[in-house]
């Protein structure tokens, strides 16, 4: 894929429905990634999976099960005129407005695993006072996302790097302006030619990529396809989805760990309760210098690096 090529994803699809007709599941799977695959640059193999899913070819990126008394966090502005203290307050959102994965009107209730990926999530500045709420899952629940490794299928497992490199991409807004400006400063004018590189996803597991999908699309162009993304997984796994943070880009397939975003529906959202909350700022050594655009530089840098080095 880093060299321009033929694409004739109709031939793919033709192959694939032939596939089906003789009911050889090894042959299903094979054409299946194929027609993912064929592509001219990254950003195409989401728009194919997004294609094959509205014609019932589907593919499973796999689930996590979230334990009873694990502990999930969400992060709010503090407003004086506001009581924190009522639980109404941490239910999710009336009127809720499109957001990564869900449609307007849509009820989504959005949590991190940690207060540090709350932090970084909502943009929050260093002595910035905010308030922090507790959640308790109050039974074991499954939820869905693209965290499947499949040891003997590499180009499986990049697809759900790319899929989760498009899914967890900001989205320009007035809470990350400073982000956005060193992301056009950095990288310029991204089109789809800068995105052709399979090569760059197997050396770094794809940690340039969303900021490169960010500044690729506007906010609005993201969000109906992060939507669509979501709905992809929500058929499947109703409760919510389990998505990294692209601020601390730790968990990819194949790798898990304790820094995750979590967004549930109603389904899960039964499956919380509000436990806690406390006003506070980031307490944290030399937190004057842990931000949004400080981890994206050193990420950005640390990828680009890998790449030349390679």
């Amino acid at each position: 894929m880093s060299e321009k090529r033929y694409v004739d994803f109709h031939d793919k699809i033709v192959k694939l429905l032939d596939a089906m007709r003789l009911e050889k599941n090894d042959l299903v799977d094979k054409a299946k990634l194929d027609c993912l695959w064929e592509a001219g640059d990254l950003f195409e193999v989401v728009c194919n999976y997004l294609f094959l899913n509205r014609i019932n070819i589907r593919f499973d990126f796999g689930s996590d099960v979230i334990k009873k008394g694990t502990k999930l966090y969400r992060i709010r502005d503090y407003k004086d005129n506001t009581d924190f203290s009522n639980p109404k307050e941490w239910t999710p959102p009336p009127n809720q407005k499109q957001n990564r994965a869900n449609a307007e009107g849509q009820t989504a209730l959005y949590l991190g695993s940690c207060e540090t990926v709350c932090y970084l999530e909502t943009h929050m500045k260093p002595k910035q006072q905010y308030v922090l709420a507790t959640y308790e899952c109050i039974e074991d629940f499954e939820v869905g996302g693209f965290l499947a490794y499949y040891r003997q299928n590499q180009l499986l497992t990049l697809a759900g790097i790319v899929l989760n490199a498009f899914l967890i991409a900001p989205s320009r807004g007035d809470k990350n302006k400073e982000l956005f400006d060193y992301l056009d400063l950095h990288f310029g004018h991204i089109d789809l030619c800068n995105l052709s590189s399979i090569d760059e996803i197997k050396k770094t597991q794809g940690i340039v990529l969303p900021y490169k999908f960010a500044v690729l699309n506007q906010k609005e162009n993201l969000y109906n396809i992060t939507n669509e993304l979501c709905k992809t997984i929500r058929d499947n796994y109703p409760n919510g989805i389990r998505y990294s943070s692209c601020y601390v880009p730790l968990e990819t397939p194949a790798i898990v760990c304790s820094y995750y975003n979590i967004v549930l529906y109603p389904q899960g959202i039964n499956k919380v309760r509000f436990v806690d909350y406390k006003v506070t700022t980031l307490q944290m050594q030399n937190s004057e210098n842990f931000s949004d655009v400080n981890l994206a530089k050193i990420l950005i840098s640390t990828g680009e690096c890998s790449n030349d080095k390679t």
